[in-house]
């Protein structure tokens, strides 16, 4: 099961709580947790954030230099206000927020990184003001509403792993109204996706294997390259059209469920004429004012990367030509922390009126898991 960074672990696990800002484990305000009897309750999803591997690949990535920078750059709204990290991890954004001169943050951590990170915080002079909370946010007692949340929640493709779920029910219970989350904003985007060389990597490749014909296996190739969304670096040339955003989250005022369903209609022009495999997806979000952290392909690679939904055969289109769809996103019921995506579009000329008119054989309507990815 892929996390938000893009790892493949065992069965279910997603974004969901806990296990992506950085933390501890108990504190005065919390009750000692269960650590046996939640386990039993766990999907593995925290369990997963255990590994210090796991805390190394997203403390080495850039998105924590942007959530650094973001904070440092936010002293005004932090100095002498009480914080809530929702998934603290290791306790980095806890304690650059200390830094910032918040009065006191409150790191709440599920996973058992919680132990490392009360030690860490502790060994680096913040105990003081940071209090690492070994417990689920959504079971944490705070003794104080919160000026502030800050989390680092995003998964794969923005809302895999269900981690800001978890973010706007502590909102929602501890941020007093006034309040101000970081990130304050996130998006989803849509591009046309034209990569020949993977299509011919792994399906031209049958044509000619030895001397040998074997493109009788060139559908089954093809059918597996398309089965599931493909976690991975998409070169910024092989985005062919303009991009279009899927989902706006303002996190201050949004709604749990529209973090759980998204509905969208998009529309996309070809700026190439290509062949076109299918969408690439990416997501950014702005941390605090005016600070954005993208995962384009136009950008430096993060450790989320980004996620692409193939057809089973390409669409060949033209400069000028539109692609207009619908996509359904929505968490699966045996798992929240994953998803089912369906994306339709049609292919629409640029010339005269056929640009009105979908051209013939050109629509494309496939539905995806975003689970057990590989």
């Amino acid at each position: 099961m892929a996390d938000g960074n893009g790892r493949t672990h065992s069965t279910a696990d997603s974004n969901g709580t806990a296990g992506a800002s950085e933390a501890k484990r108990s504190a005065p305000c919390s009750p000692p947790v269960d650590t046996a009897k939640r386990a039993k309750k766990s999907d593995g999803y925290f369990e997963s954030y255990a590994y210090v591997g796991i805390h190394e690949e997203m403390l080495r990535c850039r998105r924590t230099d942007a959530y650094l920078a973001a904070i440092a750059k936010s002293s005004d709204v932090l100095r002498g206000k009480a914080v809530l990290d929702v998934g603290a991890g290791t306790g980095v954004l806890a304690i650059a927020c200390a830094k910032a001169g918040a009065r006191v943050v409150y790191a709440v951590e599920a996973g058992e990184m919680a132990t490392h990170a009360a030690t860490i915080v502790d060994a680096n002079g913040f105990s003081d003001v940071v209090k690492v909370m070994h417990a689920k946010v959504e079971e944490v007692q705070l003794p104080e509403k919160v000026d502030v949340i800050v989390s680092e929640w995003m998964g794969i493709f923005l809302v895999y792993e269900a981690m800001l779920d978890s973010v706007l029910i502590a909102r929602d219970r501890w941020l007093k109204h006034d309040g101000h989350m970081l990130p304050r904003r996130a998006r989803l985007w849509l591009c046309p996706l034209r990569d020949t060389r993977l299509w011919e990597e792994r399906v031209g490749f049958w044509t000619n294997v030895h001397g040998l014909d074997m493109s009788c296996l060139q559908p089954i190739a093809a059918a597996e390259l398309c089965a599931q969304p493909r976690i991975e670096e998409v070169a910024a040339e092989d985005m062919a059209g303009t991009h279009a955003c899927i989902a706006d989250f303002d996190l201050g005022s949004m709604r749990l469920d529209e973090a759980r369903r998204i509905s969208s209609r998009f529309e996309c022009t070809s700026h190439v004429r290509s062949p076109i495999l299918g969408f690439v997806s990416y997501f950014d979000v702005e941390i605090a004012p005016g600070a954005w952290l993208s995962t384009s392909p136009e950008q430096e690679l993060t450790h989320w990367q980004q996620v692409s939904f193939l057809w089973d055969s390409p669409l060949q289109i033209g400069q000028g030509d539109v692609l207009r769809g619908s996509v359904d996103i929505r968490q699966q019921e045996e798992n929240k922390r994953c998803l089912d995506v369906l994306l339709a579009c049609r292919h629409y000329g640029a010339d005269g009126e056929s640009s009105t008119i979908a051209k013939s054989g050109s629509c494309r309507n496939r539905s995806y898991k975003l689970d057990t990815i590989t």
